[in-house]
């Protein structure tokens, strides 16, 4: 037998953010007597583990650090998870029963039961199962601390967990009320428009929440298409980034409400075309690329010509004109241009640097014969 408890009464210790001192404190004992514990020079008396245990969240043996072979709670947290490709749902639920008797405050073991719990719950409908759910969810974020196997679960995703358990009860105003506290950066507003239009009959209320989603996401899209072009130029995958270019321009058309006006997203969308003119001519396709790059810039100083840093003239976002955007590719669509074609200089060609200084050139020169007014671009 292994005995690791001065090793774990740090751990646990740390893991809820406390000090030698703060515990002292909560135990009603001196700062030395933890610092004895945590030093492996002394050990806490029954009482005081059992105490220990509670505070953490944890069973006796966990802190003592106690395991028999093939037994402990992690191994037993491994073998139900390897059940999961053959067995039922059902039988999944029953061997995390019997394990939260033997380890009833082991994170991975009250997480992973309040999961099967939720899965029953929503597929087969089983109320009884989503509130066994709920409960096993709030224990799992008092356990938290105890989490070194999946950084990635937090409390906010085991409460969106609970949020999702109030839907499947039909209890939507609870669940609206879950989703708000957690709606953290507005991660949570497709949820609570979706419940507020369809459930709680408020459409008004849900357009609000949807509206805001929209462009979250459509935002997302945006910098995930960046991010795949940008490394599709990087490793000379032309094809896939040909792709990748053309499939944002035709995205971000889209989203035109009129055709013959101009939206925010074009300056989004000379960038794109800029990045499918340096694929293009890395692909060794001059004349396609120069087409791109023609378009690019025109769509750039048009839009510079006459800005717009609203939302208006982008579907489904009707009534939100008042909001501001912006972007960090430059001040200026032309700007952004110039930007980009510096980050990508080690994958730019010497020819399509000339092409690109001499349609900036052409494209200044009919703005200042023109009054600052460049030539539009069609559907621009």
């Amino acid at each position: 037998m292994e005995n690791k408890l001065a090793e774990n009464i740090r751990s646990y210790r740390k893991g809820l953010g406390l000090t030698q001192e703060q515990l002292a404190e909560r135990l009603g004992i001196t700062l030395g007597a933890v610092s004895k514990w945590e030093r492996g020079s002394s050990e806490p008396n029954l009482p005081y583990i059992m105490e220990l245990a509670e505070l953490f969240h944890v069973s006796v043996d966990a802190l003592i650090g106690f395991s028999m072979r093939g037994s402990d709670a992690d191994t037993e947290a491994e073998r139900i998870e390897g059940l999961s490709k053959n067995a039922s749902l059902w039988k999944i639920a029953e061997e995390y029963g019997n394990a939260l008797k033997k380890f009833p405050n082991h994170f991975r073991i009250v997480l992973g039961a309040a999961l099967v719990n939720q899965q029953i719950g929503v597929q087969y409908k089983q109320d009884t199962a989503l509130k066994k759910a709920l409960d096993l969810f709030r224990h799992s974020i008092d356990l938290l601390p105890q989490n070194r196997y999946n950084p990635e679960i937090n409390e906010a995703h085991l409460r969106n967990n609970i949020a999702g358990c109030y839907a499947a009860l039909k209890n939507y105003s609870k669940a609206i009320e879950e989703y708000k506290k957690n709606n953290l950066t507005g991660n949570n507003d497709a949820r609570i428009g979706f419940l507020y239009a369809l459930y709680e009959k408020k459409p008004e209320e849900g357009i609000r929440f949807t509206k805001r989603a929209f462009f979250k996401n459509v935002s997302d899209m945006v910098t995930v298409m960046s991010g795949y072009v940008s490394c599709y130029i990087s490793t000379a995958r032309y094809d896939q980034g040909i792709r990748a270019a053309k499939w944002t321009i035709c995205f971000l058309e889209s989203l035109r409400e009129d055709s013959c006006r101009r939206t925010y997203f074009d300056k989004i969308s000379s960038l794109f075309y800029l990045s499918l003119a340096i694929l293009q001519d890395g692909k060794g396709m001059p004349e396609e690329s120069e087409g791109s790059l023609r378009t690019a810039v025109r769509m750039a100083a048009a839009f510079d010509a006459n800005p717009t840093f609203s939302l208006e003239n982008v579907i489904l976002l009707d009534c939100a004109e008042e909001q501001s955007v912006y972007d960090l590719t430059g001040v200026t669509a032309i700007d952004g241009l110039k930007n980009s074609v510096e980050e990508f200089s080690p994958f730019v060609s010497d020819a399509f640097r000339t092409r690109f200084s001499r349609e900036i050139e052409a494209a200044d020169c009919h703005a200042s014969s023109h009054g600052g007014m460049p030539e539009s671009v069609e559907n621009s």
